[in-house]
């Protein structure tokens, strides 16, 4: 019998043969593309924390570099390859230089007059350093003069404080702050834990596990920063500044790839900065790990704007993400259909909802024409049409299909007993899912196994064929982030202590929650209380920090927290505390005792301390393919 973990299965084989048939693979523009203006590389490789550390190593996907494996989609291998080109590039002789292949995104170097202008820090402090020491000792040493970052996902502004200086001027689109807690802090231990399966965080690189993510390879680790700046202008509309002598069209674009983000034209560059609306792939319209839902509408009308503005003048383009592009025709066209493959996707959605198709119907009745598909920038090596439709579906009518028989479904454990029960049994399902597999019918195998998993989830056989098909169905995916989903699941199923290798998310460490604003804190604790052990509290407590200028009212009442911004006239309870005070007592790393010590307070403390013993931020290790 074939080993399932090392081979591809035929099914799958036959598929890839049809990839090399659809796509024009001796194309190699791309490939000259995405190493064209290379300058210099670190030279090990290497990029280390400040304790030593090893946080990122481009000598682990040297595999890379070799033929496609048969574990291994070829468009997907191909993409990966374009993406690991790593270093600095010169895009715009003397202008414009890019720091790409050590993260999953790229910092962008912009020439001013007096220094550089950086676009996005990459996911961290670490790697962000790593590359502007690689810049600085290639190009020069002149200041940082302002800093951009387009949008509020964590692996474009991580690395910020490693750029700022003491006269750096930041520019982001309006409320990124605000949506950055709001995603990474109020949602963050489900959604890191999902990163664990998006991104294959605890994947081997290897030709059988992580080759890369579709927008980049894997993001720099380390240390984060926070986003509390000296001088910051927020951009909340189209405008033009000039920064440090260059003109500088802020585009802005909030409701598409992010809530809030932005693009950039350089006109006297005749370049344009993307951020993460344009990109060599078919992007996300909802993503896996979880986030607010992306209006494929608005995305593709935002396209259609620059093209409409900029399409006769722009010379370069280049993203927060893959490789640059160059001439006025190539960029035009790539728009072109980058535009209409978004909005493709979100009118026959609609089109097909009217029809009456609920989204599990949805793909098979929307395919991209073959003008949109068979060019390798919109292949879903991220997005899928499958996801995506899905998810123009939830943007307009739920997560419900209208019908009632999904209304109020059964638990999954219960389901899977039933199931199991009027199949005839585990043993009978598993002989069922096997036919099925053999078949090369992996989605009803598994769809038979998950059954029998939720309703007995020690069955080792069970476990063990639902592992293989999970393989398989990862070998076969362009996606990569598909590719992650399904090997990641093969892992758990194998291994129950991978799930222990996840690290506390960032958004919920006390060291980053300290930097947070008074008010993002209590929100963060308001949505990690446990209401029966604040039944029957009733406070209004005013909470002061002298220290950072700061005071808010937390009110709770009815086993629920509000926080207002401002404190209340009619308090029952008033502290006024350093905000490490409040954070030592809520992690106990100070005694009540000790607390009320150190603080000026009104009222009786009890009900405060029953606040706050009340919040517990979760870990972020749960059960996913298993109750």
């Amino acid at each position: 019998m074939q080993d399932l973990n090392s081979m591809a299965c035929q099914f799958v084989k036959e598929e890839f043969q049809r990839i090399k048939n659809f796509l024009n693979f001796d194309d190699k523009q791309d490939y000259e593309d995405a190493h064209r203006g290379f300058i210099a590389d670190i030279p090990d490789g290497i990029i280390k924390s400040e304790d030593g550390s090893i946080v990122y190593n481009i000598n682990e996907t040297n595999f890379l570099e070799d033929e496609c494996p048969e574990t291994v989609n070829p468009s997907l291998w191909r993409q990966c390859q374009l993406n690991r080109a790593h270093g600095l590039f010169e895009v715009v002789k003397g202008k414009i230089y890019q720091f790409r292949g050590y993260d999953i995104a790229n910092m962008t170097f912009i020439k001013g007059e007096k220094g550089w202008i950086v676009i996005d820090t990459l996911c961290s402090v670490p790697g962000c350093k790593a590359g502007l020491e690689l810049f600085r000792s290639h190009i020069d040493n002149l200041p940082i003069t302002a800093v951009i970052i387009t949008h509020s996902h964590g692996d474009h502004c991580g690395g910020l404080e490693a750029v700022l200086e003491e006269n750096t001027i930041v520019y982001w689109p309006m409320n990124l702050r605000e949506e950055f807690v709001s995603e990474k802090m109020l949602a963050g231990v489900a959604m890191d834990r999902r990163c664990v399966y998006m991104f294959g965080q605890n994947l081997p690189q290897s030709k059988e596990g992580f080759i890369g993510c579709g927008l980049g390879q894997a993001g720099c680790q380390g240390s984060k920063s926070h986003l509390n700046c000296k001088e910051i202008i927020e951009i909340h509309e189209n405008k033009t500044y000039t920064i440090d002598g260059v003109i500088v069209d802020f585009i802005f674009t909030p409701g598409a790839e992010a809530p809030t983000e932005m693009m950039m034209y350089f006109p006297q560059l005749k370049a344009l900065c993307t951020a993460e609306e344009i990109n060599r792939l078919m992007h996300n319209l909802y993503t896996p790990r979880g986030a607010k839902v992306r209006n494929g509408k608005l995305w593709a009308g935002y396209i259609d704007y620059i093209i409409m503005k900029y399409g006769d003048d722009i010379e370069v383009s280049f993203g927060t993400h893959n490789w640059p592009t160059w001439g006025n025709k190539k960029i035009v066209e790539y728009y072109e259909k980058q535009r209409d493959m978004y909005k493709y996707l979100h009118d026959q959605t609609l089109r097909n909802a009217n029809l009456g198709y609920t989204p599990n119907e949805l793909p098979e009745h929307v395919k991209l024409p073959e003008s949109l598909s068979k060019v390798f920038y919109n292949r879903e090596y991220y997005g899928t049409v499958s996801h995506n439709i899905k998810a123009q579906y939830q943007f307009y009518l739920g997560w419900y299909d209208g019908n009632p028989a999904h209304l109020n479904e059964l638990t999954p454990t219960e389901q899977g007993k039933k199931y199991v029960e009027v199949i005839g049994g585990e043993t009978r399902c598993i002989e069922l899912a096997q036919q099925a597999f053999e078949k090369g019918e992996f989605q009803w195998a598994i769809t038979l196994l998950n059954h029998l998993i939720f309703a007995n989830p020690k069955n080792t056989k069970a476990r063990e064929l639902a592992a293989n098909v999970y393989t398989q169905l990862g070998y076969l995916q362009e996606s990569a982030v598909w590719r992650n989903e399904y090997l990641t699941a093969a892992m758990e199923l194998r291994s129950s202590e991978m799930k222990n290798t996840i690290a506390m998310p960032p958004g919920n460490d006390i060291k980053h929650i300290k930097e947070s604003s008074l008010n993002d804190i209590f929100d963060v604790f308001s949505v990690n209380v446990d209401p029966n052990k604040i039944d029957g509290l009733n406070e209004v407590i005013n909470i002061v920090c002298k220290e950072s200028n700061e005071a808010i009212s937390v009110v709770v009442k009815n086993n629920v927290i509000n926080v207002r911004q401002v404190i209340s006239k009619n308090p029952t309870i008033t502290v006024i505390s350093t905000k490490q005070n409040l954070l030592n007592l809520y992690s106990k790393k100070l005694t009540q005792q000790e607390f009320s010590k150190n603080i000026e307070f009104n009222g009786k403390l009890e009900g405060f301390f029953k606040l706050l013993e009340s919040i517990t931020i979760p870990s972020p290790i749960f059960e996913i393919i298993e109750p």
